[in-house]
Formats: structure tokens, sequence, C-alpha cells
């Protein structure tokens, strides 16, 4: 499923491989990347559970799924475009039924 405007993330990091581009080291990059942006997020995360789960003492009765838009600039540095709070499951093509 490698054709058309949407890819899967294993598409594109075969296809840098295939242009001979570290692959490894783009994926690297962008996992710090949205690494980053969960740590600049975490206080206000953090608040927002604990004021809907304020007897939750061990934090363990829910989860935040986060869908992150991400692009590579020419020089391959991953830019974050979007971070969406409620992402779409919605599936219009095989390829978002296979990934969501």
């Amino acid at each position: 499923m490698d054709i058309g405007h949407k890819r899967s993330l294993s598409s594109i990091l075969n296809k840098l491989k295939e242009m001979n581009q570290d692959s490894d080291e783009i994926w690297t990059n962008i996992c710090a990347i949205i690494t980053k942006t969960l740590i600049s997020v975490q206080p206000i995360l953090a608040h927002t559970y604990r004021s809907c789960q304020p007897d939750n003492i061990q934090n363990n009765m829910c989860f935040e799924v986060l869908g992150f838009d991400v692009m590579l600039d020419s020089d391959l540095k991953p830019i974050i475009l979007e971070v969406n709070y409620t992402p779409s499951f919605t599936t219009d093509t095989p390829l978002d039924l296979q990934i969501k």
C-alpha cells in the first residue's frame, strides 16, 4: 500500500531506505520529537486526569489517544504539524483499516 496520498509509516521508511537514507535515524528523530512534545504537555494531561479522577491514587483508570501528524522537511528533519486530541478512527480505505 505505497501508492496515493496516504501511506503507511513502514512504506515511507522503506522508500527512504531505497533512496539510501538512514531510516533508522529518521525514525529515532521522529520518536524524539514526539517524546519531547509529550513531555511538554504532561503537566496539563496530569492535571486534567486528576480533575476527572481525583480519587484514583494509582492513576490507572484511563488513557489518552493522540494522533501525531509529522512532516519531513527537505533535510529529512521531522516537524510536528499537529497533534490530534481526538483522532479519527474512521476506516475509509483498506490502509486505514490496517493501520487503525
